[in-house]
């Protein structure tokens, strides 16, 4: 069994993946085998990774037709040996001791299941940013509500968190679909007996001009809209009206874009405006919830004048 199983989706990745898979080798944990899942790639990347792993017997290469990246990690998941599971993407890095520091955490937690470390957002690039935790352990009951509470919908990302790996017995990312990452991250919350939430280490987000967030359609966005609109129901089944309010203007800016796509129909409006009605926090939650000003007044806007007719307005310029 290898201690930490690293999971590396590979399309048409040549120009990247070599300064990628540098990055993950690097972090040094005795123990870790690398998975690079080659999604039917064409300019070079199946031959590279079959190259890496001739000179590395860490290295595990399964070469696929193109099914996308959720069937890409699906595939990796099913041949991970190891205690511990993570993601890359094959055009992203990690910081030096990213996992060597935060696996030496993880094995004094004995009932830990996930852990979540840093992010910079956008690395090197005019609008970097960084995602920061401050260093704590969530145990419990309270586990799903303090990740709603603390806005982990707003960063669901598959690759900045360590797994243990049997909480992929009966998980998988859902392919043919975006935003994958959405539906699977609280499905795994809730079934942790402990979250960590580490300042150790950093996952290294590049921008990628081709991804899901770059090309907007209605295909792509919508399942966006979706998952948060079902965390909407359970923040408000669970009486947590703060996050409800941040939830509900989170929704209505989703919905305000949609409605600007040509493909998206009237009957999926409004629907979703009729679902969003009825989940309507209460003012007084909205002015508390934390959001900027701006925000603030948007979401008192949207609730006095309701869903449809807010998107109806701010949703006239069309894609």
């Amino acid at each position: 069994m290898a201690t930490l199983s690293v999971i590396i989706p590979v399309f048409q990745s040549a120009a990247t993946l070599e300064r990628c898979l540098d990055s993950v080798l690097a972090q040094n944990v005795p123990g870790m085998e690398v998975i690079l899942v080659d999604d039917g790639s064409t300019d070079g990347s199946s031959q590279l990774c079959d190259g890496f792993a001739a000179g590395n017997p860490a290295i595990r290469v399964i070469h696929r037709e193109n099914g996308g990246l959720s069937a890409a990690r699906n595939s990796g998941i099913e041949i991970a040996s190891g205690q511990w599971m993570t993601f890359v993407d094959s055009d992203d890095e990690l910081a030096p001791g990213t996992y060597s520091s935060n696996l030496r955490w993880l094995e004094h937690e004995s009932d830990a299941d996930m852990l979540e470390f840093p992010v910079s957002v956008h690395h090197r690039s005019s609008d970097e940013c960084r995602l920061d935790f401050q260093a704590r352990t969530v145990k419990g009951d309270g586990i799903f509500a303090d990740w709603l509470s603390g806005g982990g919908y707003n960063h669901c990302y598959a690759w900045n968190k360590i797994y243990r790996r049997s909480l992929f017995d009966s998980v998988r990312f859902p392919e043919g679909e975006t935003f994958e990452d959405a539906a699977v991250c609280p499905v795994l919350v809730r079934n942790c007996r402990a979250v960590l939430y580490s300042d150790k280490g950093c996952y290294l987000y590049y921008r990628n001009g081709s991804g899901i967030t770059a090309n907007y359609t209605f295909k792509g966005q919508e399942p966006l809209l979706r998952h948060n609109l079902n965390l909407l129901e359970e923040s408000a089944a669970m009486n947590l009206p703060l996050c409800q309010a941040r939830l509900w203007a989170l929704c209505m800016n989703l919905l305000i874009d949609l409605r600007r796509c040509r493909e998206t129909d009237s009957s999926y409006i409004n629907n979703a405006s009729e679902r969003l009605s009825g989940l309507k926090p209460s003012p007084a939650s909205a002015l508390k919830s934390g959001l900027p000003l701006k925000a603030k007044f948007k979401a008192l806007g949207a609730m006095l004048l309701g869903p449809w007719l807010t998107g109806e307005i701010l949703g006239r310029k069309k894609y």
